[in-house]
């Protein structure tokens, strides 16, 4: 039972001052009612009914106003002290804009304004209600019995309130806020754009204490907190978008500078100061024209005088930057403007990229033109060479047939053809740069290749590096293609030279060896057998042990000038022959390349020369074709030599109106490519249109490649070289005439 006194106390306490002014005047009518009725009384008068009315009324009157008056004040009061109460937590809640903030705030005041000593807030997640703040308790209210008794399903849209008292046992509070004293809890729902967004539940110890009225407070109270947090939400969404735009500005991939109309720098981007090489300090403030080379800062520094004049942009122009330590970086630079409200440019927004790798490859692009310009060149040269050659090896090759190996001159014919196969090497190798030859294979002494090459390579190294060589004495011979071998040797030694720039040693080494399988299981092509090893030492400066599996790599370099395809033409080399290559280097002491390519058996000199002596012969007609008269000659008398009847044209129409004529006679037609008049490629048509089925085989100082014969490759019978020799014109022709050789096809294939 309630203390009369107690609750006496705090209805005094709680009057306001116009419930205290209504108490006054009551006091004042009973007081002047009570006066009345002791004077009549002490007078002796005898009251009257009429006084007694008038009394009765005023008093009946003055109580009514005072009841109706206290009554009607307590509720202007209490309507105030809401609004005041939903003042300050709008107040409070909107001073914030941080989220979690927010929840803290707007719970904390109104667990204060209610009275109430514990509160929770939920917020919608992916996941569910997730706990964002709490008051009086670090206990969570979703997890206990509570929760699972009445799911947020039932109370989470709309405002609940539940009531029960500690000696109760219906189940509507838990055991667990029952023992901290809890016999009330309610909860209204957080609203985002009409879509519930969390709740808001607050809970207190007396039971009584939250009426009707204050249920519709907490939710004007949820309302003004669902205010503020779409508020915060909407703020948190654009510092997402800020830090979005600071995270794009930072990283992205080209250096941003905000620039002042005083060429200053007053903003630059993460990746901008990673490009410079300097931290931001060292940037900002900067003369925007000191990031560029020095021979263009007053052509930059006019460029952005103007750009502020004129307020126009830069549109792709291209400078050079410069990096930590004064390196020099091409970039493209754009830039937009920024204007102030008279319309005058007050910063300018520049982007650079860096464009240093299109340059390297528009270089690289320029070299190739240049490359092929002078490949086209060399083409040309080794074309009208081997017509000269032809004329000297032919002429060697009848001349060596005619003497015994006894005679003296021998050993000069000999010097001669062994002169003119020298030189149609050297402009087969031209071909091959030119790309207008394809490759031979032969058998390749890889010890005067070694020798050869070693030749020409030190004609391009001083004498600081010493060059040893180490060559087996047995034969080490591989079928291949000398010229590209040689390539892939000289490639390795120029590598040598440049990482021995203070001098040192070359040492090269020869040897044979029989690789097993378990040494050939990590090449997948490779067979087991017998292997010539060539291993390439230096004392170099050495590769370091975190690129070494990236030196074959195409266009990797560690040079400055370096175009990155020395080692991978040599990897390339090597296994086109079917070898392997093998890299041991140490930092400080050297590199060794050890390559391995297939050992081919030989056969004697003697047994070459003495196969080479049976020739087959013949005594059919054949008609050549080619401008070049000194190769008609030789070629003339090779074959009439071995038996044949040979006529000669000097150019296509003569050549064509003389099969014409005399087609029913003519066997085979020898035809050049290159001719005055009318050339190869029209002569081999106008000749099939005459005789579908006449055999022609094509002599050429360019290769097959060159010749670009793809219209009408497979319908040539034989293709052969300038220069060539009598031994494989003999074969060559035989087997046409036996009809072995029907297409080029097969001609590549044997």
């Amino acid at each position: 039972m309630k203390n009369p006194v107690t609750a006496f106390r705090r209805f005094v306490q709680n009057l306001g001052p116009v419930e205290q002014a209504q108490i006054v005047a009551s006091t004042a009518v009973i007081v002047s009612m009570a006066t009345i009725i002791s004077a009549m009384i002490v007078t002796g008068q005898s009251p009257r009914l009429m006084d007694f009315i008038s009394i009765l009324t005023v008093g009946t009157i003055g109580f009514t106003n005072v009841y109706f008056s206290l009554r009607y004040s307590r509720q202007l009061d209490e309507q105030r002290r809401q609004l005041l109460a939903l003042n300050t937590i709008a107040e409070a809640v909107n001073r914030v804009v941080e989220l979690d903030v927010v929840l803290q705030t707007a719970l904390d005041k109104i667990t204060d304004l209610l009275g109430t000593e514990y509160g929770w807030i939920y917020m919608l997640e992916p996941g569910g209600l997730a706990r964002k703040c709490t008051k009086g308790t670090t206990l969570g209210f979703l997890p206990l019995d509570l929760a699972a008794r009445n799911p947020p399903s039932l109370w989470l849209h709309q405002p609940r309130v539940q009531r029960e008292h500690l000696a109760e046992a219906t189940g509507r509070i838990d055991p667990a806020f029952k023992a901290m004293g809890i016999q009330f809890w309610a909860s209204i729902p957080l609203r985002v754009k009409e879509t519930v967004a969390g709740a808001l539940i607050v809970a207190g110890r007396e039971y009584e204490m939250f009426t009707a009225k204050q249920t519709e407070l907490i939710e004007a109270f949820g309302n003004q907190i669902s205010v503020a947090l779409n508020n915060a939400r909407l703020f948190q969404r654009l510092k997402q978008s800020e830090e979005q735009y600071i995270d794009l500005f930072e990283n992205a991939p080209d250096l941003y500078l905000s620039v002042g109309r005083h060429h200053q720098i007053v903003g630059c981007n993460t990746t901008g100061a990673a490009m410079i090489g300097r931290p931001k300090d060292q940037i900002l403030g900067k003369p925007f024209e000191e990031c560029f080379v020095e021979s263009r800062r007053l052509a930059i520094r006019e460029l952005v005088d103007r750009m502020f004049t004129e307020g126009r942009g830069l549109r792709d122009v291209e400078e050079q930057m410069l990096r930590s330590g004064d390196q020099p970086f091409y970039v493209t630079l754009n830039s937009s403007l920024v204007f102030d409200e008279q319309g005058a440019t007050i910063t300018a927004r520049i982007v650079a990229r860096d464009i240093s790798e299109r340059k390297r490859m528009e270089a690289a692009l320029i070299h190739a033109q240049k490359i092929d310009s002078i490949g086209n060149l060399a083409g040309g040269i080794a074309h009208d060479f081997n017509n000269i050659l032809a004329a000297v090896l032919g002429s060697a090759s009848i001349m060596r047939r005619r003497l015994t190996d006894k005679s003296p001159l021998y050993k000069y014919v000999e010097i001669i053809e062994s002169s003119s196969r020298r030189g149609s090497s050297l402009t087969r190798q031209l071909l091959t740069f030119a790309r207008k030859t394809e490759t031979i294979v032969r058998s390749v002494d890889i010890n005067s290749l070694i020798e050869e090459t070693l030749h020409l390579f030190q004609r391009s190294v001083t004498k600081e590096i010493e060059v040893v060589t180490h060559l087996a004495s047995e034969a080490v011979t591989v079928n291949g293609d000398d010229g590209q071998i040689q390539q892939a040797l000289l490639n390795i030694f120029l590598n040598a030279r440049d990482a021995m720039p203070n001098g040192g040693t070359l040492a090269i080494d020869t040897s044979v060896t029989v690789a097993d399988a378990h040494t050939t299981s990590q090449f997948s092509s490779i067979k087991p057998g017998p292997f010539v090893v060539i291993r390439i030492r230096d004392t170099g400066h050495g590769i370091e042990r975190t690129i070494q599996n990236r030196v074959f790599e195409p266009f990797f370099t560690t040079k400055d000038s370096g175009t990155g395809l020395g080692l991978s033409v040599v990897y390339g080399v090597v296994q086109s022959h079917g070898g392997f290559i093998n890299l041991e280097s140490e930092v400080g002491r050297g590199t060794t390349f050890s390559v391995y390519l297939p050992r081919a058996i030989t056969q004697t000199p003697a047994a070459a020369r003495a196969r080479r002596r049976r020739l087959p012969r013949g005594v059919e007609n054949i008609l050549i074709i080619d401008d070049e008269i000194t190769v008609c000659e030789i070629a003339r008398d090779m074959l009439a030599g071995l038996g044949y009847t040979v006529y000669v044209e000097h150019d296509g129409k003569s050549g064509v109106e003389f099969y014409r004529i005399r087609q029913s006679s003519i066997d085979l037609i020898l035809l050049d490519i290159n001719m005055p008049v009318m050339g190869g490629k029209q002569a081999f048509e106008e000749l099939r249109s005459i005789s579908p089925l006449c055999r022609i085989m094509i002599i050429t100082g360019y290769g097959k490649e060159g010749l670009e014969m793809s219209s009408f490759s497979s319908r040539v019978n034989g293709f052969m070289q300038k220069p060539f020799q009598l031994e494989m014109l003999a074969l060559t022709v035989r087997d046409i005439l036996d009809g072995r050789q029907e297409a080029a096809g097969e001609v590549a294939a044997s």
